[in-house]
């Protein structure tokens, strides 16, 4: 007994001393960067997003990119806490202001918003939002359905099976909008140029001819690849080829 006890308590306790181990280096960082050591804040949020994520730890490490001035960091992780957590206004007004020192900000693409009620209604408020009513929807759908088994009265057993009806199409339809959600978060087709300047070329080859220039920061979209080479579409349309390496997907 005593030797299937012990593994047991040690699968429950690893859980929460690693949680607790997150915390401390979390009120590290938080310390760090209250005293204005935006370095080492950045090295804490850095080791606990090794470990997990979220829009607020994304949003921290975007905050201390921004306080050591470089901007295509800080852009790029405000963007990654945008996907997280869309229409955030502070993440948001954060990122607005680091792309307004952007060179080519005119021809970038757009951040993640939630500008018509559409976008409001996919995207919701955070990344689980649908995932969460899908579940409460079939626990709704369950209860009705099994209450709707066990009622005589033909009235009540109609409004119960006609809840559960209800409650299945809003699972459908509140699964749906989570994998669409979830597949927003998992996209890869954008990333931020991190070079101070990079010559967008006709072909994926050294030597081809220049088409564009564009500077750190800009938000392009990610197209194809070809070994070390990267083809990238603008908002206007343009297209072109740059280093892979002078990218980082957001």
């Amino acid at each position: 007994m005593k030797r299937l006890l012990t593994p047991l308590l040690l699968a429950l306790a690893l859980p929460l001393v690693a949680q607790s181990s997150t915390d401390a280096l979390l009120r590290r960082a938080e310390a760090a960067y209250a005293k204005g050591d935006h370095k080492s804040a950045l090295a804490l949020y850095d080791s606990v997003n090794t470990r997990m994520t979220s829009a607020s730890l994304l949003f921290n490490i975007g905050n201390c990119w921004s306080k050591l001035g470089d901007v295509p960091h800080a852009i790029l992780y405000y963007e990654r806490a945008l996907r997280l957590a869309p229409g955030a206004e502070d993440i948001q007004a954060n990122l607005d202001q680091e792309r307004a020192k952007v060179v080519d900000r005119m021809n970038e693409l757009p951040s993640f918003t939630l500008g018509s009620f559409w976008d409001r209604l996919q995207g919701g408020t955070d990344v689980d939002q649908w995932a969460r009513r899908s579940l409460w929807a079939c626990a709704i759908m369950a209860v009705a359905a099994i209450a709707g088994t066990w009622v005589r009265a033909r009235s009540a057993k109609r409004v119960l099976f006609g809840a559960a009806a209800i409650a299945l199409l809003a699972t459908v339809c509140s699964a749906l909008l989570a994998f669409y959600r979830v597949q927003q978060v998992e996209d890869r087709s954008s990333a931020i140029i991190m070079m101070p300047s990079v010559d967008i070329l006709g072909e994926p080859h050294t030597g081809s001819t220049r088409l564009f220039i564009l500077h750190q920061g800009t938000k392009v979209g990610a197209l194809q690849r070809q070994g070390d080479w990267q083809e990238v579409r603008l908002a206007s349309g343009a297209v072109g080829w740059l280093p892979a390496g002078s990218i980082e997907v957001i």
